[in-house]
């Protein structure tokens, strides 16, 4: 029987969740929402009804579960504990047969008559409820990240490897799980799934019953024979290796896996975006995986279902959700929410990925914070991604105004006004810096004046002797700066761009508009001192630390 829909009811942060499953179905929402609820809950009702059906009984102590998230299971229930024939919660299981026949088993949890029992009512197909408390052969595999295994591991008979996979520990048992898959001569089903992944895959299992306590697993994935052991593999590679080999063993009806991208570099979320494609396709298991990664999104965009949570139910699912990877792109659902709303005045896009110091310019510029959703696109050649952004940010939230950041990093006049134009077609507000960066407003010669209280001619000198100390670094990075222009205005016949060394001169130092504010703002915090016999917060407040441009940008 195949898998078709799930309904999982009163169970921690979901009121009700009506799950249409399909091979991969993604879990997106904001912060408490319900998402790691949902595969809790899966989890949670199945190994409940393995433990009922172990038994033989309704009621029975909460040590028979194989998986409980908490120490007092009553307190699981969704708006109150459960209570005995009561407050309940449930799980239904749809499942279609090969004639295309639906068949249902439904799991109802609640609390025994005596006091720390559980009780669980089964009903339904007796096909499918046989498949599903099957406790030789685990119905679902629920995996809480998936990036640590301990640096040793001693052997483990196979019961043993069952129940602690079964309880959620998964990653503590990688390498007992592939020492079984040995023993049943299923390893070269293992290495083919890999091998859809990586170009070179081997695989070698050290373990002597009769003397090692320690399973040792060894990895290649070069054709040199070089053996790297399983604990030292890079991420991505060991996270494609467990998902595989948890499905290679158990071959589960369920891999519920809960924000497997936690803590990992953007190359490897696309390999674990490859490894659930290849489960999907080579075998009969239904994937759920929780997430907030917006590269696990655009992987997965075209070929997942994706179930949007929302106060604990389901708000949307589907494959045509409206630019779910633009949600996850503009910092989580949480802030979609609060643009949605209308809780935001202003959304600031900006270049930068720290936005200290642009936060800073917006309240002296008399912005209110509080008002302020501040995201990162990215480097300016991804002005395209700014775009639209501003253009969706515009289509859910008709009042907030975009504000789109992009550094001055020496454009010339039809550079500047391509940038700028670009961003108003789209609706947005350009603020291209009146400096090279951001930076360049808080080493403008009147704020260090004021700060330093020091006569404005002898900053401007002190600057200048810093621009002569370093001419060739701040003349390198002039030229870097205009070979960047120069790269993306490239397909551009309408603008002309002069020769670097002309707009460069000749002059020693620089003039203050072609020098780097981030280097010379490094410069000015470490030779102030040794200058002035003081040090001040160049982010302090002073009359001078402001922008015209942002000031005008300002919405009564």
């Amino acid at each position: 029987m195949e898998i078709s829909k799930l309904e999982l009811n009163k169970f921690k942060k979901i009121n009700s969740a009506s799950i249409n499953l399909d091979p991969i179905n993604i879990l997106i929402g904001g912060n408490n929402a319900g998402k790691s609820s949902v595969l809790q809950g899966i989890h949670f009702s199945i190994g409940t009804a393995i433990a009922a059906r172990k038994v033989n009984n309704k009621t029975f102590i909460q040590n028979e579960l194989l998986y409980c998230p908490t120490k007092n299971f009553v307190r699981l229930r969704h708006g109150g504990d459960y209570q005995n024939q009561s407050n309940f919660g449930s799980l239904k299981i749809y499942a279609k047969n090969d004639e295309n026949i639906e068949h249902t088993y439904d799991i109802r949890v609640y609390r025994g008559r005596n006091e720390g029992n559980v009780g669980c009512d089964r009903k339904g197909d007796s096909t499918l409820g046989t498949i599903i408390t099957n406790p030789k052969l685990p119905f679902s595999v629920y995996v809480p990240g998936l990036a640590g295994i301990p640096q040793v591991e001693e052997y483990r008979s196979e019961g043993t490897v069952r129940r602690g996979v079964a309880s959620g520990d998964a990653n503590l048992y990688l390498r007992n799980v592939i020492y079984l898959i040995l023993q049943k001569k299923l390893l070269p089903e293992l290495r083919r799934m890999m091998l859809l992944i990586f170009d070179e895959f081997a695989i070698d299992v050290k373990f002597d019953p009769s003397h090692d306590t320690n399973i040792d697993v060894y990895v290649d994935l070069t054709s040199s024979g070089a053996r790297t052991p399983i604990e030292l593999i890079g991420t991505g590679v060991l996270q494609a290796l467990q998902i595989f080999s948890y499905v290679t063993l158990f071959k589960p009806k369920l891999l519920l896996l809960d924000e497997p991208d936690s803590h990992l570099h953007p190359n490897n979320q696309s390999l674990l975006a490859e490894a659930l494609l290849t489960i999907s396709t080579e075998t009969k298991t239904k994937i759920l995986v929780s997430t907030h990664s917006r590269h696990i999104v655009d992987s997965l965009y075209d070929d997942a279902n994706f179930i949007w949570l929302k106060n604990g139910t389901v708000y949307q699912q589907g494959y045509d959700l409206p630019r779910v990877s633009m949600l996850m792109d503009i910092g989580a659902l949480d802030s979609y929410e609060r643009l949605r709303e209308g809780q935001i005045k202003y959304a600031v896009l900006t270049e930068d990925s720290k936005t200290d110091m642009l936060k800073k310019l917006l309240q002296y510029s008399g912005y209110n914070l509080s008002e302020i959703l501040i995201y990162s696109y990215k480097t300016s050649s991804n002005i395209n991604s700014a775009k639209a952004l501003t253009e969706f940010i515009q289509e859910i939230a008709t009042n907030t105004t975009v504000i789109v950041h992009m550094d001055n990093d020496f454009y010339i006049e039809d550079e500047a006004n391509k940038l700028i134009r670009q961003i108003e077609e789209v609706g947005g507000k350009p603020f291209l810096t009146e400096g090279s960066d951001i930076e360049s407003y808080f080493i403008n010669p009147l704020h260090l004046s004021a700060l330093l209280d020091e006569p404005e001619e002898l900053i401007i000198d002190w600057l200048n002797e810093l621009a002569t100390e370093n001419h060739n670094e701040l003349t390198l990075k002039f030229i870097r700066k205009r070979d960047h222009a120069k790269n993306l205005f490239s397909r551009d016949s309408s603008i002309t761009q002069p020769e670097t060394a002309l707009l460069l001169g000749t002059n020693v130092p620089l003039s203050a508009d072609k020098r780097i504010g981030k280097f010379m703002m490094k410069k000015v915090n470490d030779k102030m001192h040794s200058k002035f016999g003081k040090r001040v917060d160049l982010k302090t407040q002073t009359e001078h630390l402001k922008s015209d441009l942002l000031r005008n940008f300002i919405v009564a």
